[in-house]
């Protein structure tokens, strides 16, 4: 009988071995997994999954109930503040006031296309939602719609992974409480999040798309969402379905990805062709070795896998979950499972060394590679390993604690964590010298998961006990996530003084700010325009002329106009000599500084404020007519001629002008402005290095400004087509 058994077991283990129909395989290794029956939906009530995959609205819940999310305490600024508030405003007042939908913005930068910037969200339609509710509110709801949206697609794709009932619900509501997620939601990270929302059905349709349609559709609205994510899920989506695709003939696969592409390239067109233009146009070209590994992650930070920390950088968030850990620790000694695992496990260790980046690596080549090499902090990759550990931890619940592999080993890896996590847990609180609940916090969970399975026997039996793990699982993310940001109230932040002291000042003027006193929220909620602010897109020609003209030179590639060269916006420009001419032809009339400006061109003016605000006695009008180059010895020249009737929205400027002479627009050069005198169109000239101009003959002469950018507009029709085309196939195919 033996030897049957062992004849019999040598046979099945080289039929695994020589079976070349992925589809086979597939099945015979679920049938490995004893799982739930996949259609057993009676023992879990829907109402009850329901309000399972709500659970994640709760880390976002502060957010839209009008609290703003930081980093941690000490933190001054947040992406949320610093920029998607800011351009939601800008499209949402646009929209109101304007009847237009912006393609160019105003806000900072003294002017910069809207619709090339993917931080401005224009295309991605989801995110237009936000604006239904009050403003900043209407970004953490639509967050936590997309964490919702994510839960739900990753528990589809669970199901398709045949994972069964139970784990695939506690797989979805993990991936919707991810607490990397909850800590860039801190970071004011909302199109990284939204994109990280989309990966699961992108992978998703990997399993349900045989065309590739949908395919095509889900990663355009994924690369429309955050184009820098697309890079990531691009890779791990098309290593996975190479791994797991069952169709082997080459025809019917290169039709699928050429399908796919195509209909991704053409959706997302509307984005793609402009911010081709403005990259090429702009200062992240600029990036060297060291911008493009900014944040790597040192190995010194390993431990926060464990513990849900980041010293103030969610760049470097690692936590994943103390019981998430310890299942993936349980599987690698299960064989079958561990097999099984084997590609999600795989991408856990490759995620984490793409996080090492500069640590790991000579990243010198990085800059010669296309597409990586606009690219920065590398540690967002980490996310990847957040979407395995949570399909290992699915697994791993359905087929351990549900179906019972390999329950006889468990005893002896549960007593090898429990004994683990206890004696880290005293360790780290003696060497603290005190009690803290973050700095354990991933310990105590293992511990519990441990402990769990010591006195649960037999495991497979105690139908209880999964219901209590997944419940522990979700107090663990969902506690690490909501301390793994800070909350303050709006009012907190968007009080200043100087801002009353130039609210009655009913010219067209701009400001700027070596030290980023008036933050962009601030000026988008009053009204302001602004030369100075934070962008990771910013035209060259305009950031070298800004070096000039704001006296701070940038040691390289920045994110922020002036630049600040160690962080501290406060001091880092402190001795820094503004040229208040050429602020003056940007149209600057008042500069504000958290240090004193000694300048005798920059008249102080008191305030209540802490900050120090002066008015510039080079200030220029934002349009002029002049016969000569203005400089400061022949200033009076900008009132020899007049302008009238000067009118401004988002994608167009009119005004009266009397010539002859050059009309100088105090307007940002770019691509896509067209000028139109008394109806016929005319050719815009470059003034100053920087700024638009046209020639006008003798007379009274009506001149408009049109934002048009054929790129946006070619790409516009360009995804009219991929719809059209995408939804046919489907239709056609059903």
């Amino acid at each position: 009988m033996d030897r049957s058994n062992g004849i019999c077991a040598r046979l099945r283990k080289r039929a695994l071995e020589n079976i070349s129909d992925r589809a086979e395989m597939r099945k015979l290794k679920n049938n490995l997994e004893p799982n739930l029956d996949k259609n057993d939906k009676t023992q879990i009530s829907t109402w009850l999954i329901v309000l399972i995959f709500l659970i994640p609205v709760f880390v976002y819940l502060p957010g839209i109930l009008g609290k703003i999310p930081y980093p941690s305490d000490s933190a001054l600024y947040t992406d949320l503040m610093l920029t998607h508030y800011p351009n939601a405003l800008y499209l949402k007042q646009s929209i109101i006031e304007y009847h237009q939908i912006p393609l160019w913005s105003s806000l900072i930068h003294s002017g910069a296309p809207f619709a090339a910037n993917p931080l401005a969200g224009l295309f991605y339609l989801p995110g237009w939602l936000a604006l239904l509710f009050p403003l900043p509110e209407g970004i953490s709801v639509m967050l936590a719609v997309h964490a919702v949206f994510g839960s739900w697609g990753m528990y589809q794709f669970l199901k398709e992974e045949n994972i069964g009932e139970i784990g695939a619900i506690a797989g979805g509501v993990a991936f919707g409480l991810m607490p990397k997620m909850a800590a860039h939601y801190g970071a004011g990270h909302v199109s990284l999040i939204y994109a990280i929302s989309w990966t699961p059905w992108l992978l998703l349709m990997s399993r349900k798309d045989q065309k590739g349609w949908k395919t095509g559709i889900t990663a355009a609205l994924l690369f429309l969402a955050d184009p820098r994510w697309s890079v990531y899920a691009g890779m791990f989506w098309f290593s996975y379905d190479i791994a797991h695709r069952q169709e082997q003939r080459f025809r019917t696969n290169f039709l699928y990805y050429l399908r796919s592409g195509i209909i991704a390239l053409l959706i997302a067109s509307p984005l793609i062709l402009p911010m081709y233009e403005f990259v090429g146009l702009s200062t992240r070209l600029q990036m060297g070795v060291d911008d493009i590994q900014a944040f790597s992650l040192a190995p010194t930070k390993i431990l926060n896998l464990i513990i849900p920390a980041s010293g103030g950088n969610p760049e470097w968030y690692l936590y994943s979950g103390g019981i998430i850990i310890g299942l993936f620790i349980m599987q690698v000694f299960i064989e079958q499972l561990r097999k099984i695992n084997r590609f999600w496990s795989a991408w856990v260790v490759i995620s984490l060394l793409i996080s090492f980046g500069s640590w790991l690596i000579n990243p010198s080549w990085l800059v010669n590679l296309p597409i990586i090499s606009l690219l920065r902090v590398p540690t967002r990759a980490f996310f990847l390993a957040g979407y395995s550990l949570t399909v290992i931890t699915a697994r791993s619940l359905d087929s351990i604690f549900v179906g019972g592999l390999g329950h006889k080993r468990l005893s002896k890896i549960a007593f090898g964590l429990s004994l683990f996590s206890l004696g880290m847990a005293l360790s780290i609180t003696y060497l603290l010298g005190k009690f803290s609940i973050i700095a354990i916090w991933g310990f105590v969970f293992l511990f519990l998961l441990s402990s769990l399975i010591l006195i649960s026997k037999p495991i497979a039996k105690e139908r209880g006990m999964i219901g209590i793990l997944v419940g522990l699982m979700i107090v663990d993310l969902f506690g690490a996530g909501i301390q793994s940001y800070y909350r303050k109230d709006k009012n907190e932040i968007t009080s200043r003084e100087v801002a009353d002291s130039i609210k009655g000042d009913t010219d067209k003027f701009r400001l700027y700010s070596p030290s980023y006193s008036f933050p962009q929220y601030l000026a988008a909620e009053n009204g302001f325009e602004l030369t100075d602010g934070v962008d990771p897109l910013q035209v060259a020609a305009y950031s070298e002329f800004m070096e000039k003209a704001s006296g701070v030179t940038s040691q390289g590639y920045s994110v922020t106009i002036p630049a600040f060269n160690t962080g501290n916006p406060a001091l880092d420009n402190t001795g820094s000599m503004p040229n208040a001419f050429l602020l003056g032809l940007l149209n600057v009339k008042y500069v504000i500084s958290e240090f004193m400006i000694d300048n005798p061109d920059l008249h102080e003016i008191p305030t209540g404020d802490q900050s120090y605000l002066y008015v510039n006695g080079f200030i220029l009008n934002r349009a002029w007519i002049e016969d000569e180059l203005i400089c400061e010895e022949n200033y009076q020249l900008k009132n020899s001629k007049k302008i009238s009737n000067l009118e401004f929205s988002p994608n167009r400027i009119e005004l009266t002008a009397y010539g002859p002479g050059r009309l100088v627009l105090s307007e940002v050069y770019y691509p896509g402005w067209k000028v139109i005198v008394d109806g016929d169109a005319k050719t815009i000239e470059q003034a100053y290095g920087l700024l638009r101009s046209v020639y006008l003959t003798e007379g009274e002469h009506e001149i408009k400004f049109n934002f048009q950018p054929i790129t946006v507009y070619f790409g516009l029709g360009l995804a009219a087509i991929g719809w059209m085309l995408a939804v046919w196939q489907i239709r056609k195919d059903k």
